[in-house]
């Protein structure tokens, strides 16, 4: 496979069509047409169907298309840390990250950065599984600071641990359950819950089925940050989050922690990368920086057990 193999293919997946390839690459549609048959000779496998509707992937080339766009952002990536080794200050990286660490970390991190390359452009996503994983696989982002499943980080990924978080039952403000202690005393309220496979939301429910304890009866399914915490706090529904969130403003003032003697299971945060796929110059300055940020425990990313805030006092949690 040569690069226009690449460029021709990812351009034919992108467009649907030989036309559309070669109108995007500004090349006539037979170059187009050669590219994809050289590739389908290479690998001895049909990659398309055509149609008169357009062309259909076979699924040797939904598989290809994976590769070929890691492939392909890695060597922009190469291309990018040798202009910056020669002297090119212009460089992009991509992550995505939790709630927590945009609350926390994040404007720190930015900050930092900036000062030692100006010139970079970054761009961020909400580190959401199983977002995170499909776009460390296709090479949309670089690198992701989450917090995974251990049957997540397995394989194809590479996870270092950076901090580990307490979880809670958050409720708004006045919450008619907000002295609760025991799990029973919540399970007919309305829970707010992001249930995408490998989210944290779904791990507390595997992990209560394995503890043999109650679930919850009514869920209402969210996909983000921003929906999830303002049903929280404008509703009567709960949510579990990381027991920083309370200590970043000006959320800590619109919630209060549920004081449960449960203890629910902690996440642990740390920087997910795709294996054997080394990070560019200028994404690796990233993600050290938030290794600096998480470790020295700025802005309440992190906190330890002990602190909390005042209107909160943290119980005495048992084992289930």
């Amino acid at each position: 496979m040569k690069d226009h193999h690449l460029k021709a293919w990812l351009a034919l997946v992108e467009t649907g069509s030989i036309r559309g390839a070669a109108r995007h690459l500004h090349l006539s549609q037979a170059a187009v047409t050669k590219a994809v048959r050289e590739l389908e000779q290479d690998l001895d496998a049909s990659l398309i169907m055509r149609s008169s509707r357009g062309v259909t992937l076979t699924e040797c080339g939904h598989q290809l298309t994976v590769r070929a766009r890691l492939a392909h952002a890695q060597l922009a990536l190469a291309r990018q840390d040798i202009q910056q080794i020669l002297g090119g200050k212009r460089s992009r990286v991509s992550a995505a990250v939790t709630p927590m660490v945009f609350l926390g970390v994040l404007p720190g991190v930015i900050e930092r950065f900036g000062k030692s390359m100006p010139l970079a452009e970054l761009t961020f996503e909400e580190g959401l599984m199983p977002h995170v994983l499909h776009a460390l696989r296709d090479g949309t982002i670089d690198f992701a600071v989450a917090a995974p499943a251990e049957e997540e980080v397995s394989g194809e990924f590479d996870f270092e641990p950076l901090q580990t978080l307490e979880t809670i039952v958050a409720c708004r403000r006045g919450h008619p359950l907000e002295k609760a202690t025991e799990w029973r005393q919540l399970l007919d309220c309305k829970w707010v819950m992001n249930l995408s496979p490998g989210s944290q939301h779904s791990n507390l429910l595997d992990y209560l089925r394995r503890t043999r304890q109650s679930l919850p009866t009514h869920i209402i399914r969210t996909n983000t940050f921003g929906v999830s915490w303002s049903l929280m706090t404008r509703t009567d529904a709960l949510l579990v989050c990381p027991a920083g969130m309370l200590d970043a403003a000006p959320y800590g003032q619109q919630a209060s922690r549920v004081p449960l003697l449960m203890a629910l299971p902690p996440l642990k945060l740390g920087i997910l990368k795709l294996r054997d796929a080394p990070l560019s110059l200028a994404a690796e300055k990233l993600a050290e920086l938030f290794r600096q940020e998480i470790s020295s425990n700025k802005h309440g990313v992190a906190p330890t057990y002990g602190k909390r805030t005042k209107a909160t006092p943290r119980p005495q949690a048992s084992s289930i």
